[in-house]
């Protein structure tokens, strides 16, 4: 039998492939302008900011000098400044970070976040009538294109969002949708701990760029190693796993000295039932069974992160 709660999820779905569906996002927007503003970025970050132009959106990171993650976002190349895009939580931790590098440097880094609107598509959009300011990104994941919207010109995003026939996404159908197209979010699941190479992050890092803090690290891992862990997907057969546990291989009575797994993400899918995003252990292969260190009898299948 289909629970209600299972048929208006696939109500949500099919209404959202017939119109246009968004969401705000709980993001950051920081600014860097000046005429070192390339340069600048170019040191600091893993993408190649020398060869955008005006318009151009790609993912980049930051790294420690051991090759660790300070911050995941999306770099927008304006004519007049750069914006980075960022979850929240890592907002201070951007701002102290490139201000703290850019103070002998014809550079200004400025936080633009309460004065943005991020608005996430599910589907395609025209640009006609689209608010003055606004710009149009390319997507990520789950989501089909990205809007930025000067928070002066909401009401005008309202009539854009109307006549477009726009459909609100709960929170709950959000979470879904970005764990069944596998978008690790940071802070959630990936953080500080992790190297870029763990969160599958090769879009973000250029191979052919001039140095940048961490070059290093990663280029060694690229030629001499590989790393321990890496994002997956799980599939949960006997239910749900929360986010958070620990996961061990499936003869060992405890857990052993080196983690097999963790759950970042869990949610319940109406396609694809209880799945998540976390890590395993580098042998444990795609379609390896590992079990909840809490409930043995519940296994987390690794696959793939994208389920869709």
């Amino acid at each position: 039998m289909t629970d209600q709660s299972t048929v208006d999820s696939r109500q949500s779905t099919a209404q959202m492939a017939s119109t246009l569906a968004y969401r705000f996002r709980e993001g950051a927007v920081i600014e860097v302008e000046g005429l070192d503003r390339v340069e600048f970025l170019q040191g600091q970050l893993t993408q190649d900011v020398k060869t955008m132009r005006p318009g151009d959106t790609r993912p980049t990171a930051a790294l420690t000098p051991k090759g660790k993650l300070i911050f995941v976002g999306r770099l927008h190349m304006m004519p007049d400044r750069i914006r980075l895009l960022l979850s929240r939580v890592s907002r201070d931790i951007v701002l102290t970070h490139l201000r703290k590098y850019a103070a002998f440097q014809k550079v200004s880094v400025s936080d633009s976040t309460d004065s943005v609107l991020r608005i996430g598509l599910y589907g395609s959009a025209g640009t006609a009538g689209l608010p003055e300011g606004a710009a149009l990104l390319p997507g990520e994941g789950e989501l089909a294109g990205e809007l930025l919207v000067p928070r002066a010109s909401s009401g005008e995003l309202d009539s854009w969002l109307g006549a477009q026939g726009g459909v609100l996404v709960s929170d709950e159908e959000a979470e879904i949708r970005r764990v069944e197209a596998g978008r690790p979010r940071f802070g959630q699941d990936a953080d500080q701990s992790h190297l870029p190479d763990e969160v599958g992050l090769d879009d973000a890092v250029s191979t052919t760029k001039g140095c940048y803090v961490g070059q290093e690290i990663v280029a060694r891992m690229r030629t001499y190693g590989r790393a321990n862990r890496r994002l997956v997907g799980f599939r949960f057969p006997e239910g749900a796993i929360p986010a958070g546990a620990l996961l061990k291989l499936p003869e060992e009575e405890e857990p052993g000295k080196v983690e097999q797994g963790r759950v970042t993400s869990s949610v319940r899918s109406p396609r694809f039932g209880a799945i998540g995003l976390g890590y395993a252990f580098r042998d444990v292969l795609l379609g390896g069974r590992l079990v909840s260190s809490e409930s043995p009898s519940r296994p987390a299948i690794v696959t793939e992160t994208r389920f869709v």
